[in-house]
């Protein structure tokens, strides 16, 4: 496999977790997350922010990307497929799931250290779902993190969606910020 191979394969599997945050945003509303429960510190669980909607809008979205990606592999690049039926699904389903319980956990971290919802904290909030996503992706399919963010060339594809995230991140942020489903551009 080619480095520039090995890049373009990192990016397209991730795809599902970078589209289930922001389409967690789109579908957000309604009843939050922790049921407005606030903890011995004083702050909210999660907080308004987090939604059951926004969290299941955004695994869907996720998932359905990752089945038309699915697709798109079996008619143009079989090296783009999540694999084969029924394991295939895994990875496409965990790395939504995991990017979504990353941010959850990256919300309740901001709680405990009494900051408000939408306050900047650099490093989290680029981070939080991607070590979700990957996190989850390492505990339900090892086998496929290993092959495709690890082995070989693969290495440089881990090294460029890390360094890619913050980027999308902020260029995502500031595009939800301009279209008023964000309060804050970060």
């Amino acid at each position: 496999m080619s480095v520039g191979f090995a890049l373009l394969q990192s990016f397209w599997f991730f795809l599902p977790a970078y589209v289930a945050n922001p389409a967690a945003v789109l579908f957000g509303g309604g009843p939050p997350i922790d049921g407005g429960r606030v903890l011995a510190d004083g702050n909210r669980l999660f907080g308004d922010g987090k939604t059951w909607r926004g969290f299941g809008g955004g695994v869907f979205v996720g998932i359905v990307l990752g089945l038309a990606q699915w697709g798109i592999a079996a008619a143009v690049e079989p090296d783009l497929s999540f694999g084969t039926v029924p394991m295939g699904l895994v990875p496409l389903i965990a790395l939504p799931i995991g990017a979504l319980l990353g941010d959850l956990l990256g919300s309740y971290v901001k709680r405990r250290a009494g900051k408000p919802k939408g306050a900047q904290t650099p490093g989290l909030d680029w981070f939080d779902f991607y070590l979700g996503a990957f996190l989850l992706l390492v505990v339900t399919d090892y086998g496929f993190f290993l092959a495709h963010y690890v082995y070989g060339e693969a290495i440089y594809g881990l090294a460029f969606v890390t360094v890619i995230t913050p980027v999308l991140h902020r260029v995502v942020n500031i595009l939800g910020f301009k279209l008023g489903k964000k309060d804050v551009p970060w």
